[in-house]
């Protein structure tokens, strides 16, 4: 049986039936069912990888499991929100918003599972659709604007995304002949010869398509936009498609080095330091927290992409590393805020959880996102010395501007909210405490495993 592709059809499934019954207390815990038999195919999918055109291999598996974990502990999170915010919008729109959610967790499994470099595309294409219409949810004119934008941008980055994947299916036409043979990313991995130009080419619009939906600069304005008008919990699912859109051009950068094209590590080493400093200049000031925080996506996907171009095994690795770390620990953050969207007058025990997210995402010791930064740090200084300045002062600046709203936590002034349940502390710290063990006791399946995908994607 292959349940990658189960794991896919059953959101897909239980989409149009979340939008169409249940009020919204009874749409939130459909989403909960639906989200736990989700995990546990991912999880079980490491037994029943399948084969055809969805299929995952290792990196795929990996990334599948860490989306229907993040999925579930925000669809615990979810009951709650609902709870508090049911009557801020209409039973229809609450409908929509959990037929959002699933849709998103299919494209994102879609994305992930598959070894058709078209239906990749189909999954970041309708992850990008439904992210914007998670923004319009609220309804109002900065929602719907936001919403509006996001599409325009998301849409002109999928277009481009097409035209390098059809392209990328041209240049394996004098290798692979025409036909499914020539989209599958295996077959394309062990071609010896593609069509160079071409692949040139398709290398630039993929790297442009991509990186918009991985919130590259300069194609990353969608992205705080996004997070300050969807609701709460969307932001962490929203999150999601971009390890798509990474991984998406970590395979294509490997396909350069199958013929005879060009190096792709200028491209990547400059989208990756651009983004990383624009990041660090966006972390001023915010009422929304929310907003302030987006910054941390922008920058740690512009270090991923840096990683993959420096290269080498330990580049690849570091770079793999530092999403998995980033998605654990961004999603806790962001479960932390799934009730306010304000750092003052929390209670105590709130405070201390959200200051641990933010010192975390910082990436300063002991956070474990510091150990992924020290070994991209490491790689450059052997491969590319004159790079590793800009990255050490990007990496220590953009450490200290994420730290400060930390102050914000702790103020004079009594409690202004009412202590929160249990789940809204032990869900992000059961993220920090998975992203601490995988960086500093990594299962040693894990660390095999990322280390043969390093070596396989160099």
């Amino acid at each position: 049986m292959n349940l990658c592709a189960l794991a896919v059809a059953l959101p897909l499934l239980g989409a149009p039936l979340l939008g169409a019954l249940g009020t919204p207390i009874q749409g939130a815990a459909a989403n909960l069912a639906l989200n736990a038999l989700v995990l546990a195919l991912t999880l079980l999918a490491f037994h029943a990888p399948g084969s055809g055109l969805i299929h995952a291999d290792s990196l795929g598996l990996i990334f599948g499991l860490l989306t229907g974990f993040v999925s579930l502990t925000t669809a615990i999170a979810n009951i709650g929100f609902i709870r508090d915010n049911h009557a801020r919008m209409g039973q229809q729109s609450w409908r929509a918003y959990h037929a959002i959610w699933q849709t998103i967790l299919a494209s994102t499994l879609l994305g992930l599972y598959t070894d058709d470099i078209f239906l990749l595309w189909a999954g970041v294409a309708c992850a990008t659709i439904a992210t914007s219409l998670a923004v319009s949810l609220p309804r109002t004119k900065p929602a719907l604007q936001a919403a509006w934008n996001g599409l325009l941008l998301g849409g002109t980055g999928i277009a481009l995304a097409l035209f390098g994947t059809l392209l990328v299916y041209l240049a394996a036409q004098p290798a692979l002949g025409p036909g499914r043979h020539a989209m599958s990313l295996t077959a394309l991995s062990h071609a010896g010869a593609l069509n160079g130009p071409l692949l040139n080419l398709a290398f630039v619009f993929l790297l442009l398509g991509y990186g918009s939906r991985a919130a590259l600069a300069p194609l990353h304005f969608w992205l705080p936009e996004a997070t300050a008008h969807t609701p709460a919990p969307l932001t962490v699912l929203n999150a999601l498609p971009i390890n798509v859109a990474l991984l998406a051009i970590l395979r294509f950068r490997r396909l350069m080095f199958t013929g005879q094209a060009m190096d792709p590590t200028p491209f990547l080493l400059t989208l990756g330091l651009a983004s990383l400093w624009i990041a660090v200049f966006s972390l001023r000031p915010r009422r929304d927290t929310r907003r302030f925080f987006s910054a941390s996506s922008v920058a740690h996907s512009g270090l991923t992409i840096f990683a993959f171009g420096i290269g080498g095994g330990s580049g690849v690795f570091g770079g793999v590393l530092n999403m998995l770390l980033h998605t654990l620990i961004n999603s806790a953050l962001l479960q932390s805020l799934l009730r306010t969207n304000h750092l003052r007058g929390l209670h105590k025990l709130h405070a201390w959880a959200q200051g641990a997210c933010i010192f975390a995402l910082s990436g300063l010791p002991p956070s474990g996102l510091f150990v992924s930064e020290f070994i991209i740090l490491l790689s450059t200084t052997q491969r590319a010395p004159l790079l590793a300045l800009p990255l050490a002062l990007g990496l220590v600046l953009f450490g200290i501007a994420t730290l400060r709203p930390i102050r914000q936590l702790f103020p004079t002034s009594p409690s202004t909210t009412p202590a929160r349940s249990a789940l809204a502390v032990g869900l992000p710290a059961l993220h920090l405490a998975l992203a601490f063990l995988i960086a500093f006791a990594m299962p040693w399946f894990l660390f095999f495993t990322l280390s043969i995908i390093a070596v396989h994607l160099v």
